[in-house]
């Protein structure tokens, strides 16, 4: 029979099974070493993809999120997702051909005898499916053992689960309707994921858990922090919430996070509210970005001042002919973040002085939708982070920025890039650092996170991530 590469059998769905696979008791550790090998070789190369194709692959494959889910977060419709998934899994694929050491590693150690996989009565349904696959494994030279390879287990597993989700929808649709909705045993369903923790619970989960909640603006390369953070730490398990800052920062407080993600430093307010807790906050400045002022690609005004941009976010000019030199003639129409939001902070306190917005600007849920909002109406102007800003969209442009009316006008961008010496040496005026927020008595594993995130390795996954480091490359 002619050999198999391993690389040609790597589709999407062994993909998944591979990098959402966590050790079990269940399983020979040899085997598990293996498999856990495979998966951080994985996690490597997504995360030197393209930022399209890595920005896809991880919120598939780290955040189980569906290709509709992925579109809407990222403004792609769901063929582009498709056909940049496939890319990525097609380049993960090469790569993993060129260097097949791991991949030769799993082979010869895992044998299909090794894992101890549930019976028919275990799961719970009889069926002839395992038939084919049992009658293609032992079919065999006399005299000979063939070691199936590693692929041929993870995709047998894979038809168990499918044929059983199978069996168990159709059972539920027609015949008992009563039966709890399963919507799928691979992408992981929330029953699934409770049976994981409890397979691991026994190996103090909590001990090794880190929450991590709050700022949009961070979620991205918060991401690729706990994707690489993970290879080198794997006994670490981190859980990742997206919100925004206030929300991160409250939830540190309320003790349901361990460190919250925030696009603005802390307030006299947030310290405030933990006087009578008995516990300190404490900033750790991890990465600089740039507030990138936004408008619709039809409007004719290129640069602008922190001045007028203060009296267009104040309420305080209703048309484009009052800022420019009166070639646009539009109705302005800005729009911000809606309350709770970094971003918003800063704007309020390095534009507005510390003022709030009006009441009458048009607020949105997200920076997507901001940023939506700016590409359909040619008046409009908001502002977002530079990780989502979107090149890819023809309607859209951002404004250099000056200081005051004869200063020199500095754009946030150097290409697609940040221009990292006007705004590490604030020659750019809306620049401002992102922060880890922590408790004063946190736990070791968290203090060894932020510590890792301030190493070198995680400050390369900072700028991987399209931000400043804190830390300087020759430092």
């Amino acid at each position: 029979m002619a050999e198999i590469h391993s690389q040609d059998i790597l589709t999407e769905k062994a993909f998944e099974i591979i990098l959402n696979f966590k050790p079990s008791d269940k399983y020979d550790k040899a085997a598990v070493n293996e498999i856990l090998k495979l998966q951080a070789e994985i996690k490597k190369l997504i995360l030197i993809l393209p930022k399209p194709e890595q920005e896809v692959l991880s919120l598939r494959y780290f955040n189980n999120l569906t290709d509709e889910k992925i579109a809407n977060q990222v403004g792609r419709t769901r063929d582009e997702i498709n056909k940049i998934l496939s890319g990525g899994i097609n380049t993960v694929k090469g790569k993993l051909g060129k260097d097949t050491t791991v991949l030769d590693n799993v082979q010869k150690t895992i044998d299909i005898s090794k894992i101890k996989f549930e019976s028919k009565e275990q799961m719970g349904i009889k069926t002839q499916a395992q038939q084919p696959v049992q009658k293609a494994v032992n079919q065999v030279q006399p005299g000979t053992r063939r070691k199936p390879s590693f692929f041929a287990i993870i995709f047998s597993l894979a038809f168990y689960v499918l044929f059983f989700a199978g069996v168990y929808f159709i059972v539920q649709k027609y015949i008992f309707p009563n039966l709890p909705q399963l919507t799928s045993f691979i992408s992981g369903s929330k029953e699934s994921r409770i049976e994981v923790k409890k397979d691991i619970k026994t190996n103090t989960d909590d001990q090794y858990s880190i929450k991590i909640s709050g700022s949009s603006s961070l979620f991205i390369l918060a991401r690729r922090l706990e994707n690489s953070f993970n290879v080198n730490f794997p006994l670490y398990h981190i859980n990742l919430t997206s919100s925004d800052s206030d929300k991160g920062i409250k939830s540190l407080i309320a003790g349901n996070s361990d460190i919250a993600n925030s696009s603005r430093p802390l307030t006299y307010s947030d310290r405030k509210k933990i006087v009578e807790n008995g516990f300190e906050l404490l900033e750790s400045r991890i990465a600089l970005d740039a507030l990138i002022i936004i408008v619709n690609k039809n409007n004719t005004i290129n640069e602008i001042t922190v001045d007028e941009l203060e009296k267009i976010f104040r309420g305080d000019v209703k048309n484009w002919k009052g800022i420019s030199d009166g070639s646009f003639v539009k109705t302005l129409l800005p729009v911000v973040r809606e309350n709770g939001s970094g971003t918003n902070e800063f704007v309020i306190n390095r534009v507005l002085q510390g003022d709030n917005f009006p009441s009458s600007l048009l607020s949105k849920s997200s920076n997507s939708e901001a940023i939506k909002y700016v590409i359909e109406n040619e008046g409009a102007i908001g502002f977002t982070n530079s990780t989502t800003y979107p090149w890819e969209s023809p309607n859209i442009k951002y404004l250099r920025i000056k200081n005051y009316d004869n200063s020199i006008p500095v754009s946030p961008f150097e290409g697609k890039k940040l221009n990292e010496n006007a705004i590490r040496y604030g020659d750019y005026p809306l620049a401002h650092y992102l922060y880890l927020i922590t408790r004063d008595d946190s736990q070791k594993k968290v203090q060894e996170f932020v510590s890792w995130v301030l190493s070198k390795e995680g400050q390369k996954i900072v700028a991987y991530s399209g931000l400043i480091p804190v830390l300087k490359s020759e430092e």
